[in-house]
């Protein structure tokens, strides 16, 4: 079985522009990938028919995962005929709003490539991706920051300046679809469009989707002030939340900070950093 690390992403600022007519919305954000993973084993087998995943109970197994349609879109678009037996170990949280579902999905089309000597060139996995999820495109790029437009799917890539993160885990998920269908679109004092120079882009932390989330899950906010108490230079949810991140100057204030969250609000937390460009 051969194993490929799956990263997780946090948006650095989320804005929302508008509805499009296919009921999506249109996006701005600024995706990061960071170093918290999921692991995945596949096992290329001679069975044609067979999609196996072995993964937790509360992921479905069959084509509803977006592993199983990743392996299926693979199939159909290079002609090539296997079966696979995959292993699937979660450790990014499921309704976090760090995108574990989306990596995992373009990670195994990713590592299918590289198990079948790179049938595909890498824009079309990239459109593949795209079509079986919005953050899926993000995450079938070697891009370590990239700037996302449309439905997050316009991707270029950019360099900011790394950082030190606490995570910080609240013990309920947050449905995407819920949170973008529970925004209410006003006209934005701040700005969706402005100069993308690098120190602009390095000060901002925004997420747009805080308002509804926040409204039902007011936890969100304690979190956020928690983190600022304890000298984050900023604290933002990420994506569709729940999960909650601080930006720290260094490893060792991130630390500190994380036994008092623990302590203080008895949630998990768990301290990263943007992910390394040798990752790629």
């Amino acid at each position: 079985m051969h194993w490929f690390k799956s990263p997780a992403k946090i948006n650095r600022f989320l804005y929302i522009k508008g509805k499009l007519p296919n009921g999506y919305h249109e996006i701005f954000t600024l995706f990061e990938k960071i170093e918290l993973f999921d692991e995945i084993g596949i096992f290329i087998t001679s069975n044609n028919k067979e999609i196996k995943i072995d993964c937790p109970t509360w992921l479905s197994k069959g084509p509803d995962n977006l592993i199983y349609k990743a392996v299926c879109a693979f199939k159909e678009k290079t002609g090539l005929n296997f079966g696979v037996s995959i292993d699937l170990k979660k450790n990014i949280p499921a309704g976090g709003g760090l995108g574990g579902g989306s990596s995992n999905c373009a990670t195994t089309l990713k590592a299918l490539n590289e198990l079948f000597d790179n049938p595909l060139r890498k824009s079309e996995l990239i459109e593949i991706a795209s079509r079986l999820g919005a953050d899926c495109a993000f995450f079938a790029t070697d891009f370590i920051q990239a700037l996302g437009e449309g439905t997050g799917t316009e991707l270029r890539e950019c360099q900011v300046s790394p950082n030190w993160y606490l995570l910080v885990f609240p013990d309920f998920s947050v449905s995407t679809r819920w949170a973008y269908e529970n925004f209410k679109l006003t006209r934005h004092k701040c700005v969706t469009i402005f100069e993308r120079r690098k120190e602009r882009l390095e000060n901002i932390w925004q997420n747009d989707l805080e308002e509804p989330v926040c409204a039902k899950y007011p936890i969100i906010n304690r979190v956020k002030d928690g983190l600022l108490s304890l000298g984050a230079r900023a604290a933002l949810m990420s994506g569709s939340g729940s999960t909650v991140f601080g930006v720290f100057e260094d490893k060792e204030e991130a630390l500190w900070a994380k036994d008092k969250i623990i302590k203080d609000l008895g949630f998990e937390a768990r301290v990263t950093r943007t992910l390394d460009r040798s990752f790629t």
